[in-house]
């Protein structure tokens, strides 16, 4: 530590102070004639010299003591302030060495505590960006460089959004006109997102200058939910609604015109069956529905021969498919290959596909069903699965249409769908049995050609 400054003014007056006692009775014993006025002058300078020693020795260590504390308070090191003391008061350099080793001792567990805030903070997988007065960025979680991609430390907030409401709501924050802002806005860079905003101002000044924190809220999934519940309810509400008009009108009709009509009653007796099938087929598919989704995050326990299960399936539409001279080949032949699963819900899968396939093939052709042991899709070595392929050869599905084909209600073309009672569920209904039996569902279709529905389900090894 380097060698304290004394300000001459304070040595001065702190020596005179002290020599004052000692110079007033030798000058007082000179007056009286006790003593030579040379022997008290040389005696005052002499108590004013060895005094003012002791002055300059005692504020060197008050003076290293208070350097000491402004590099402690400034920087957090002090010198090696005990070892420079002059031994002139010992108490003194006791206190100062106490005083760094309980600083050392606290300043480490005070680092030790804010790095583990701080990589606690850093790594935090919920998005969060701290600010300061300006608007400037002090730090961002991982979450936060996640959704939005890189985070600049020391650059505006503009930089990771544009959005005007939500800058305008952090500008308010940070005015201080209010203390809480929650907005709702959009991105579309680096993915399309909906995302919820929580401003909240910080109270009082902090030592890094943060001021507010802005906390992020991905409501994409929740947005998507949301539309989907409401697109199913109108959708719903339109597929009954034309067969309930279809009822209301044939009952006026039987009613009305067609009372005495023998003709006209069968002919209207026939579409009230239909249609009432068609209800009826609607409903139980949203029943199904329901009940499938109710549990869907449990995996069943139970376990289903695959084999005897698909020679059910086949068995049950052999009629529909002959009506069109559609024949069903399935390869290879049955085996006893076992699968942990609901056997109702696999049979109620594997017929909407082959059901499907059958409705949407060219009359006179062929449907194949291939079941094989399978390493995974795209063979992804991720288990032993069991691969059921239902290939049909119809007119194909266009590729824009088969990331929605097993949203609820979504037909190709939705005339046909209806003219064959497709309810436009039968492909939601086997999406989430496949999700429920931790399976994957893979959909290829080529135009003119046909198509291939792909189900790959874990086997379960008696």
């Amino acid at each position: 530590m380097a060698r304290p400054r004394i300000p001459a003014p304070r040595f001065i007056t702190l020596t005179l102070l002290a020599s004052l006692g000692p110079c007033a009775v030798l000058g007082y014993f000179a007056a009286s004639g006790r003593l030579d006025a040379g022997a008290a002058i040389a005696g005052a300078l002499f108590c004013v010299a060895s005094l003012g020693l002791m002055v300059r020795y005692g504020l060197g260590d008050v003076y290293r003591i208070l350097q000491f504390s402004e590099s402690l308070a400034r920087d957090g090191g002090g010198g090696s302030v005990p070892e420079s003391m002059t031994g002139l008061f010992p108490e003194f350099s006791e206190a100062v060495a106490l005083i760094r080793e309980a600083w050392e001792r606290d300043r480490g567990h005070l680092d030790a505590r804010a790095g583990s805030a701080e990589m606690l903070l850093e790594n935090l997988p919920h998005p969060l960006i701290i600010l300061d007065k300006g608007r400037q960025i002090l730090r961002s979680t991982q979450g936060a460089r996640s959704m939005f991609g890189k985070v600049s430390t020391d650059a505006d907030l503009s930089s990771v959004t544009r959005n005007p409401e939500m800058l305008a709501a952090v500008d308010r924050v940070l005015a201080g006109e209010t203390y809480h802002e929650l907005v709702e806005f959009d991105i579309r860079f680096p993915a399309d997102r909906s995302l919820n905003a929580q401003v909240q101002s910080l109270p009082g000044p902090r030592a890094d200058g943060s001021a507010a924190v802005v906390a992020f809220y991905d409501v994409t999934e929740i947005r998507h939910v949301q539309r989907m519940r409401s697109d199913f309810v109108a959708n719903a509400s339109h597929e009954l609604r034309t067969p309930l008009s279809v009822l209301n009108g044939c009952i006026k009709t039987l009613r009305g015109p067609a009372r005495d009509d023998a003709e006209g009653t069968e002919k209207f007796l026939g579409m009230m069956e239909m249609h009432t099938g068609r209800m009826t087929g609607l409903i139980e598919d949203l029943l199904s529905l329901s009940r499938i989704e109710l549990n869907e995050n449990t995996p069943p326990n139970d376990h289903v021969n695959i084999d005897e299960a698909l020679s059910t399936v086949i068995a049950t539409l052999e009629v529909p498919a002959t009506e069109r001279s559609i024949e069903i080949v399935s390869e290879p032949g049955p085996g006893n290959r076992v699968l942990a699963g609901d056997r109702v819900e696999i049979v109620q899968l594997l017929r909407n596909l082959v059901e499907n396939a059958i409705k949407y093939s060219d009359e006179k052709s062929q449907v194949r069903i291939v079941t094989r042991e399978s390493p995974g899709p795209h063979g992804r070595n991720e288990g032993e699965f069991l691969e059921i392929a239902i290939i049909d050869q119809g007119a194909g599905i266009a590729a824009e249409h088969l990331p929605r084909l097993t949203e609820r209600f979504y037909r190709v073309d939705t005339a046909r769908s209806r003219e064959m009672g497709g309810t436009g569920l039968g492909l939601a209904i086997v999406k989430h049995i496949v999700n429920r039996h931790r399976g994957t569902l893979e959909i290829e279709s080529v135009e003119g050609e046909g198509s291939t529905f792909r189900v790959f389900l874990p086997i379960s090894r008696p």
